[in-house]
């Protein structure tokens, strides 16, 4: 059983976005934009668009603002695992907030699941439904406190949100690794 240590991931975020953070905070905009505008239909699609620009950084490569529309690549695996995991997530806080809180790491390891490959969405989400269910204690308190950081910067302003997002976003990316077992050395290139 793999676990998922809030240390190594927000120590690896940091690390990442400190490398370029021009990059991240425009990348984690356009995310936020374009996801805002389809009403989240399209998140999924730039969620996994800024997950292959991370894991480009991660093996060394030089990541480009262009790679965060490389999610549309894979549209449908993108839109099906993105819909079935926030819809999930979504009936498991509308019953008593607590199962949300508890699968809230489902839909970054699903849309990790299609940004490494797998091009079948229900697939990505039944993979990413059995890590996080059987790795539920690691995975609760690790998405728990990468979502309250994340949502620090709200509180300068919204301002603080351009650091505190995207580097939330790429230690959740670790998160997911870890979650999966993944070695950065194994992850096919994208």
């Amino acid at each position: 059983m793999a676990t998922a240590s809030v240390g190594t991931c927000l120590s690896a975020g940091w690390a990442l976005f400190k490398k370029n953070p021009l990059t991240h905070v425009v990348a984690w905009v356009l995310v936020s934009v374009v996801g805002s505008i389809s009403v989240g239909l399209l998140a999924g699609p730039m969620l996994v668009g800024y997950m292959r620009m991370i894991a480009r950084e991660d093996r060394g490569e030089k990541a480009q603002i262009g790679d965060v529309f490389r999610g549309f690549d894979d549209l449908v695996p993108a839109l099906v695992a993105g819909l079935i995991s926030f819809l999930v997530l979504s009936l498991g806080f509308a019953l008593c907030f607590i199962p949300g809180l508890l699968i809230m790491a489902l839909p970054v390891v699903a849309l990790y699941l299609v940004a490494h490959g797998e091009q079948d969405g229900v697939a990505a989400f039944n993979r990413a439904w059995s890590t996080v269910t059987k790795n539920l204690g690691s995975a609760f308190w690790c998405a728990l406190v990468l979502g309250i950081v994340g949502g620090l910067g709200a509180l300068l302003c919204w301002v603080g949100v351009l650091v505190t997002a995207p580097v939330s976003m790429i230690a959740s990316y670790y998160m997911a690794r870890q979650l999966l077992g993944d070695d950065v050395a194994r992850l096919p290139a994208l």
